[in-house]
């Protein structure tokens, strides 16, 4: 019996662990841009002018990094890649402006990729930024987020998207504990911590999900340089372990 009850326990503990993102997206290497957004993902509005662009690069807008998506005109939508056997979505989102009602921000979730359902309507967005979690059915298939602006109405900025199979936490490691940059590269990317040692693992996933490449190092003096020179042009997510905190983090490699 004691045997039995610590196998659940065991099992519940693995799953809360090691919960699976699906999906995700922080809108590295966005610059509005049709050609910087990541295959799969639809953004139905794009600029870069400096009156209408649709990017925040400015860390107030953005969720754990930046950049993030700033939605600044009527019907703008993003729609996520297809995914499967979803639970949860988390998202950083944060409004900007003078408001001006109606402002809803709308949450739809597909089980065919046709009919869309209206799960969350915001309205209207807060003006002080905060990550927010929505349940999913494991029938769908896809998420919209959408925003309607009157001509009085104020911005919306969203960041940090993650479709999991299970509860994410927004980072098990603090913001600031651990920085990591440049996120747009040409090969090479900085870790930067505190001084203590510590033990470091890296997966680096490529857009389609395949790991093309593992790094395990101590840490001693609080930098670490990462050569990812030899993997080809494209969007990649480092999956950080740190003595024992995890973080996932995009980068693009563009030469």
């Amino acid at each position: 019996m004691i045997k039995r009850l610590l196998t659940i326990a065991f099992a519940v503990l693995t799953t809360n662990v090691f919960s699976q993102v699906l999906v995700s997206y922080d809108f590295t290497g966005y610059d509005g841009l049709v050609t910087s957004i990541p295959a799969g993902w639809t953004i139905t509005n794009n600029d870069t002018t400096a009156v209408g662009k649709t990017f925040y690069n400015t860390p107030t807008y953005c969720g754990i990094s930046c950049n993030s998506y700033k939605f600044n005109v009527t019907g703008a939508t993003i729609i996520s890649p297809s995914f499967s056997n979803a639970t949860h979505l988390k998202f950083y989102m944060k409004g900007n402006g003078n408001t001006q009602q109606p402002n809803p921000f709308k949450i739809y979730t597909t089980a065919d990729g046709t009919n869309w359902n209206n799960i969350q309507t915001y309205n209207p967005v807060s003006q002080t930024g905060a990550f927010y979690t929505l349940s999913l059915n494991t029938t769908d298939i896809q998420v919209k987020f959408e925003y309607i602006k009157d001509s009085l109405g104020f911005n919306v900025g969203l960041d940090d998207i993650t479709i999991s199979n299970g509860p994410v936490g927004i980072s098990n490691i603090e913001q600031g504990v651990l920085n990591i940059y440049p996120t747009v590269t040409t090969g090479n990317i900085n870790l930067e911590s505190s001084n203590e040692r510590k033990a470091i693992s890296i997966a680096v996933i490529n857009m389609i999900g395949k790991e093309v490449k593992r790094l395990n190092f101590i840490q001693n003096n609080g930098k670490t340089i990462l050569n990812l020179s030899e993997l080809p042009d494209g969007v990649y997510v480092l999956k950080i372990n740190m003595n024992g905190q995890a973080i996932n983090k995009r980068i693009v490699i563009r030469r």
